[in-house]
């Protein structure tokens, strides 16, 4: 299993419109910054590959085509804010494909032999599967609203999507895309309820290694800290909300999303969802000056993990 991260950036992005601070302006690459978003992939025991996109943002069509992204078989929303959500439509490329490929299917299986056609195409036509909690579901429908009414005049086309509310995930019956079993994690971002995710697998050693996403919370429940723990196994990488020094009323600074790992003990931790105030070599150096304060971080440091930015285009692998 691994995951790309195709964006780490804040709402704005970095370089931020019309900002001529020295991170906007940085040659660094690890500076250029697009919204926050991330890409699953797992080769599964069958043969098969599982595609798993998390957040669709306004820079969606530019990450698809710089990190190669081919297929995409499921979204998971963490909320609906503007950065994570409004590249939804160009799904439709993703979506148009899944649904001839799933009706190719039916028709070669023996068992729809005389079946309708129409029926097929029917059944094929539900396209991707978006899994997201209430609200974010309910502004999906309100802001996409042409996605879902049969009258829309198509133009280009339209995405093909079924929602899926992520409260029937349940901790004891994980959703399953190939070897991958996959948890919601509730979180708070402000007063807004977000929805964190927890990727697991069970490797070769019969032990499960796992990836939590974590992204736009202030808060994260003891529960779901708990939940993290019972059903991650070994967290390989913690990819978690960390805007910026000083502390922010709906996103982790750096040091609150260091208490939350601290917790947790994963092998790697990642910030993300950052902002233009720090450059990357300086968050790091930040975190590193930090470790006095964690001796579980400071310890994981020590054996070669890691406590720092993340940035666009990095694969962690499991």
């Amino acid at each position: 299993m691994q995951m790309i991260l195709l964006g780490t950036g804040t709402s704005h992005g970095i370089p931020c419109i019309a900002c001529s601070c020295r991170v906007c302006t940085s040659s660094d690459e690890h500076d250029k910054r697009t919204r926050c978003s991330a890409y699953v992939t797992n080769e599964n025991k069958d043969g098969t590959v599982s595609n798993i996109l998390i957040d669709v943002g306004p820079e969606f069509r530019i990450q698809a085509i710089k990190n190669g992204i081919k297929a995409v078989d499921a979204i998971l929303l963490t909320h609906s804010h503007a950065d994570h959500l409004h590249g939804l439509d160009d799904i439709r490329i993703f979506s148009h494909t899944f649904g001839s490929d799933k009706l190719n299917e039916l028709k070669k299986n023996p068992e729809n032999a005389g079946v309708d056609p129409k029926l097929l195409e029917e059944a094929s036509g539900r396209g991707i599967a978006l899994y997201a909690n209430s609200s974010t579901i309910s502004d999906v429908k309100s802001r996409f609203s042409y996605i879902f009414k049969s009258n829309t005049q198509i133009g280009g086309g339209k995405p093909k999507l079924h929602l899926e509310n992520c409260k029937y995930i349940e901790e004891k019956q994980p959703k399953e895309f190939g070897d991958i079993k996959i948890i919601p994690i509730p979180m708070k971002h402000g007063k807004l309820d977000s929805t964190g995710w927890l990727f697991s697998v069970r490797k070769d050693d019969g032990k499960i290694h796992s990836i939590a996403y974590l992204t736009d919370c202030s808060y994260i429940p003891d529960r779901s800290v708990e939940l993290l723990k019972k059903k991650g196994g070994i967290i390989e990488h913690c990819v978690i909300d960390g805007l910026r020094e000083k502390p922010h009323s709906t996103h982790f600074g750096f040091r609150q999303a260091m208490d939350i790992a601290e917790r947790l003990g994963p092998v790697n931790t990642w910030f993300i969802h950052i902002c233009h105030l720090m450059t990357h070599e300086e968050i790091k150096k930040y975190a590193l000056d930090q470790l006095c304060d964690y001796p579980v971080l400071n310890t994981i440091v020590q054996n070669g993990g890691y406590v720092g930015p993340g940035y666009d285009g990095q694969v962690l692998k499991v």
